[in-house]
């Protein structure tokens, strides 16, 4: 059972690659992109820096494009391809960890069977594209970001923040129970990265660490004794490490920036947070939000009225785990209003920037179904023909899904693009020249070179990014100055009509 458990996730890796390389590609394209995949930072917090915590990002993004450009690019020989099927690759890694991490929270923890386990993974999985999908129209899906960057920055410390709160829940006090140094050190590794990684995110492992902590106090009689605080030292250790830094990032080059630019008062940043969350919901689609609330409610529904045997312990536990999901899923709703009402109201609107409102409502979804399911017998018989209906929805490709280029373009066209721009230098670079001026699109009609931000995606100050990160991947011999110069001819050379047919569906 364990090789077929194995087979089935290894598919499942294969299908999140084959997406994220040839379905939905993600390519390096801004200059966020380029800042990040060529420059390594010192893998510890920082005080005062632009992004004093976000270590996991920082590295992980580059280490990927080392083992592109040193490693992928010798074989390939094509160097924007290597880059991006690299970190595609990482991506799919974390994703599939993810998942695995939810089949073993059931089968080690639940004691649900492999069959009903591994069909839930599944749907779990499915259920991330199926939340955002809309038929006949390009769809968000649960693993969508903005660019590669925001895929390093958002979507894997999310994922990783899940995996570890679904792993800690699948080994109730494992924690405590660590004896070896080895795996002690480990568990202290992974905790590192995890918590360093995007405060934004780490509301997911908060969340749970302190709902932990409320859950023990009120089995424990509201006693607080030497078991108690042997149980929540762990617990209580991450959430210190985790106000910390909070307060790293507060006092972070970012964060004053964002703070000496809104100025807006907090009734109107509200409100813009308010609109920008409900356009967050109606990228949503509805029926299936609908869907998964009702199921949710249904799971209560046959607990509360004694349905089942209630000295189930399997039940009990699940229902405990149920009611924590949704207090962190409410406490993360409420903390990153508050964030974002700071740091600004577009990131309501994006999946990856509430990736863990996503999170704990799918979670809380799929354990609720595999709940019901795993009592009901009508519902366990139409499993198979519910994943595979669901699946022929969600992975429905008749459209493509929403660009993760930053601007409404292929990665076809990023690509050749890249190319384009990276070809330039390098002539320049073989000739021996200090300085290059380099085409680049005009993205911007107010673009002006006073403004190094302006003209995104390819704004002025990439330049900069692009020769730091050419440099370090040898693609380069020198730091040769680059120069952009944004011309609309070379939009016209690239750039897709965007006055295109719509899709005429079969039926």
């Amino acid at each position: 059972m364990k090789k077929r458990i194995f087979l089935i996730n290894f598919v499942i890796f294969i299908f999140i690659y084959v997406y994220l390389t040839q379905i939905s590609p993600i390519v390096p394209f801004d200059g966020d992109d380029w800042r990040y995949i060529g420059a390594l930072r010192i893998p510890l917090p920082m005080w005062g820096v632009w992004n004093p915590t976000r270590v996991l990002p920082e590295t992980l993004m580059s280490v990927g494009g080392y083992i592109a450009a040193f490693i992928v690019y010798p074989i390939s020989k094509n160097y924007v391809n290597s880059l991006s099927i690299t970190e595609a690759f990482i991506i799919a890694l974390f994703i599939i960890i993810f998942l695995y991490s939810y089949y073993n929270l059931l089968t080690k923890r639940f004691h649900f069977s492999e069959k009903l386990s591994i069909a839930s993974e599944i749907m779990f999985f499915i259920s991330f594209f199926l939340l955002f999908k809309h038929l006949n129209q390009p769809s968000y899906t649960g693993f969508w970001t903005v660019d590669l960057s925001c895929a390093f920055f958002y979507l894997i410390p999310g994922l990783l923040n899940a995996s570890v709160v679904m792993f800690l829940e699948s080994r109730d006090t494992y924690l405590n129970d660590l004896q070896n140094s080895f795996e002690k050190g480990l568990v202290i590794l992974v905790l590192y990265f995890t918590l360093f990684s995007n405060t934004q995110l780490t509301i997911i492992l908060a969340t749970y660490c302190f709902f932990k902590i409320c859950q023990k106090l009120i089995d424990n009689k509201w006693k607080i004794n030497f078991s108690f605080i042997k149980f929540i030292s762990w617990y209580g250790c991450i959430l210190l490490i985790w106000l910390g830094t909070i307060i790293f990032d507060l006092n972070g080059e970012r964060s004053k920036n964002v703070q000496d630019t809104n100025s807006l008062s907090l009734a109107n940043s509200l409100n813009q947070v308010l609109h920008q969350l409900k356009i967050f919901l109606e990228n949503q689609n509805d029926k299936i939000l609908i869907i998964c609330l009702s199921t949710i409610v249904v799971a209560y529904f046959f607990y509360f009225k004694k349905y089942l045997k209630i000295n189930d312990f399997n039940k009990s536990s699940l229902i405990s785990l149920l009611n924590i999901i949704l207090l962190c899923l409410v406490s993360s709703i409420l903390y990153l209003i508050v964030v974002y009402i700071k740091a600004g109201s577009q990131y309501v609107a994006r999946p990856d920037a509430m990736w863990p409102v996503i999170f704990f409502t799918l979670f809380a979804f799929n354990i609720s179904f595999i709940f019901l399911a795993n009592y009901i017998k009508l519902i366990k018989i139409m499993i198979p023909l519910l994943l595979t209906l669901s699946a022929l929805i969600a992975f429905n490709f008749n459209y493509h899904q929403i660009y993760t280029t930053n601007v409404p373009y292929s990665a076809e066209t990023a690509k050749s693009v890249d190319n384009y721009i990276i070809n330039q230098v390098r002539k320049a670079d073989l000739e021996g020249k200090a300085v290059v001026k380099v085409k680049v699109p005009l993205d911007q009609d107010n673009a002006s070179p006073n403004v190094s931000t302006s003209n995104w995606p390819h704004s002025y100050d990439m330049a900069t990014w692009m020769q730091n990160t050419l440099y370090s991947h040898r693609i380069i011999r020198s730091r040769i100055k680059i120069i952009f110069e944004p011309d609309k001819k070379v939009n016209k050379k690239f750039y897709e009509n965007k006055n295109q047919q719509p899709f005429f569906p079969l039926e």
